[in-house]
């Protein structure tokens, strides 16, 4: 005779409610203590999965046929059960001992509560055990996956060569480690030269990548221009900023471009920009106090980004046509570091979509300007751009890509300088203190007084505020290389077509021949003994250095002039964390205080 204990399958597993949720009961209205009973074959399916030892014998048929159900009472303790007579006997005439665990009397064996725990961590058991395979499994999948990418990126590597790949990770088939690059920026690359050195391997945007760090390492990639290396920036860069620009290009066709582009950023021609930077500067810095409380880097954003479009491009707009294509324009910026995939949903699918909605407003200034010339009193770097004329003149397609460029290169790294430039002001006010003295023994202490090239060139502890600026946190982190042929760098190779990443932030920060790399100490400027070249490198170098290094320059100053003479402000949190993609600043927006100096 087979045993059935109702309620022990019950309540330590929930087949009731497994049974009810399959919603196969032959009848429901029987008094509320009884149910019929679903399949057997379900029932002893059930039964068998979570381990229970007792088998019911019969089918649903047969259940039918005399009535079997089970007892509920134990959940209705209290309520009369006139079907209990009836049920025992037909469990009894079936051949199955029927056991009522409310009112169960000694002749029967009912298990005790230890009984009914031993099956609640025997279930328990199975699940965890179950998971624990399926994340062992996993966790073999990902490893074993990831070792077989290894081995096929690394088979690429230069035989020929004694030297061996550097040290370092390739992460995960196709993606590499872009994912923990995206979201972790800095950080990132911290762990990596931690683990590994001033030379590592990685895998980013779908490319094989060498980063290298140190003067002596960057030296040898920046002046090997077209020998060992050429420009590469990464795919996505490069299909965001369009075949025309600068950036994009390289060869007789780079130095044609950058020749038309230099003559934008002539003495001459940031003469003629100077007055328009400040008076864009003081309208912002007017409404900033005005409002008494701002979020510097949303503000210095706008500033940088009016003025980029006024300068650079030429053209004004209103507040409504200024919001829609800064949020156009900041969309394009935040999908630069994208995979190499255009499709729907992913970053550089969002950032094509930007730069379609930028090229159509920068179109129609371009086509203004052939038609009618400089439209805003002054000659723009467009125009002067544009103005060029032999094989280094510019078609349509062409202009609007360098006005893309412009208005990046211009809009990002100058306002990220500028929040830099306001923090490190707010932590070190006898810097401040030295700028004020510095203006008033020039006589430019009053905010009234316009400043010129050569009022500005005379400032030589401004200058030094901002080059220090620069060398503590420079916009751009590194450079995008590729390998023509394979070479070695601190006994490393190189292999041919890999990608290479000169860093500028940790060679600057890495700087041996520097007392102090990370304090902001404008006055080490003054030492006659300060080494330059390749331990400061803020712009690059070479062939593919920044050409508006100048102009970026002069706007720094001018902004940190007018702010110093204009106003007072408080940084509210003066360490605040720094996000490092696509360029450093703070990630909460930097909130300060604001107030107009009364002169």
């Amino acid at each position: 005779m087979s045993t059935f204990y109702p309620d022990q399958l019950a309540e330590p597993t929930r087949l009731w409610d497994l049974d009810q949720r399959n919603k196969r009961f032959v009848r429901d209205d029987i008094v509320m203590s009884a149910r019929w009973l679903a399949s057997v074959e379900e029932l002893n399916t059930l039964a068998e999965v979570i381990g229970v030892p007792y088998r019911v014998k019969h089918t649903r048929e047969d259940m039918k046929a005399n009535g079997f159900v089970v007892d509920r009472s134990k959940y209705f303790k209290g309520i009369e059960d006139p079907w209990k007579g009836n049920m025992v006997e037909a469990y009894k005439a079936a051949g199955i001992t029927y056991i009522d665990m409310c009112n169960h009397s000694e002749n029967h064996a009912v298990p005790n509560s230890f009984n009914l725990q031993i099956l609640h961590f025997l279930w328990v058991l199975r699940l965890v055990l179950h998971l624990m395979f399926v994340v062992m499994m996993t966790y073999v999948t990902v490893s074993l996956s990831s070792k077989l990418w290894y081995l096929y990126v690394c088979y690429f590597r230069d035989y020929t060569s004694t030297c061996p790949l550097p040290p370092g990770n390739l992460g995960l088939p196709l993606i590499g480690e872009t994912l923990p690059f995206l979201l972790r920026g800095r950080g990132f690359f911290d762990d990596r030269r931690i683990e590994s050195g001033n030379v590592f391997k990685t895998h980013l945007l779908g490319k094989p990548t060498i980063r290298v760090i140190g003067a002596s390492n960057a030296r040898k990639i920046i002046m090997s221009e077209n020998t060992l290396v050429e420009s590469q920036w990464p795919k996505s860069i490069q299909l965001l900023l369009g075949d025309g620009s600068l950036t994009s290009s390289g060869g007789k066709v780079h130095a044609i471009r950058k020749k038309a582009i230099m003559r934008a950023f002539t003495n001459e021609a940031l003469t003629g920009y100077s007055l328009i930077i400040q008076e864009t500067v003081q309208k912002h810095i007017r409404q900033w106090c005005l409002d008494g409380f701002i979020y510097g880097y949303k503000e210095f954003r706008s500033l940088a980004f009016e003025l980029s479009c006024r300068v650079l491009l030429g053209f004004e707009m209103d507040k409504s046509e200024k919001e829609y294509l800064l949020s156009s324009f900041e969309t394009f910026m935040s999908n630069l570091f994208s995979l190499p995939v255009c499709i729907p949903g992913l970053g550089l699918f969002r950032g094509m979509k930007a730069r379609k909605t930028m090229l159509k407003k920068l179109e129609e200034n371009i086509h203004r300007k052939l038609a009618e010339g400089p439209v805003l009193g002054f000659t723009d770097a467009l125009s002067l751009i544009m103005g060029v004329e032999g094989r280094e003149k510019l078609d349509v397609e062409e202009a609007k890509d360098v006005s893309l460029e412009l208005l990046f290169a211009g809009h990002e790294t100058t306002s990220s300088a500028a929040s830099t430039l306001i923090l490190q002001l707010s932590r070190n006010p006898h810097v401040l203190a030295k700028i004020r003295h510095e203006l008033e023994e020039n006589g430019l202490g009053s905010a009234s007084t316009d400043l010129s090239i050569a009022k500005i060139n005379k400032l030589k502890y401004v200058h030094h505020v901002v080059k220090e600026t620069l060398r503590l946190s420079p916009p751009i982190g590194g450079g995008y290389r590729r390998a023509l042929k394979t070479f070695e760098v601190e006994g490393y190779q190189i292999p041919k077509d890999w990608s290479i990443i000169y860093s500028i932030r940790d060679s600057h920060e890495t700087c041996d021949v520097i007392d102090e790399p990370l304090q902001f100490r404008p006055e080490r400027w003054d030492e006659p003994d300060m080494p330059n070249v390749f331990h400061y490198f803020p712009f690059g170098g070479g062939k593919k250095g920044c050409v508006g290094k100048e102009f970026a320059m002069l706007m720094l100053k001018i902004f940190a002039i007018e702010m110093s003479r204009s106003c007072t402000w408080n940084v509210r949190n003066k360490k605040p964390k720094m996000n490092y993609m696509p360029v450093p600043h703070p990630t909460d927006d930097l909130p300060m205080d604001i107030n107009m100096v009364l002169s």
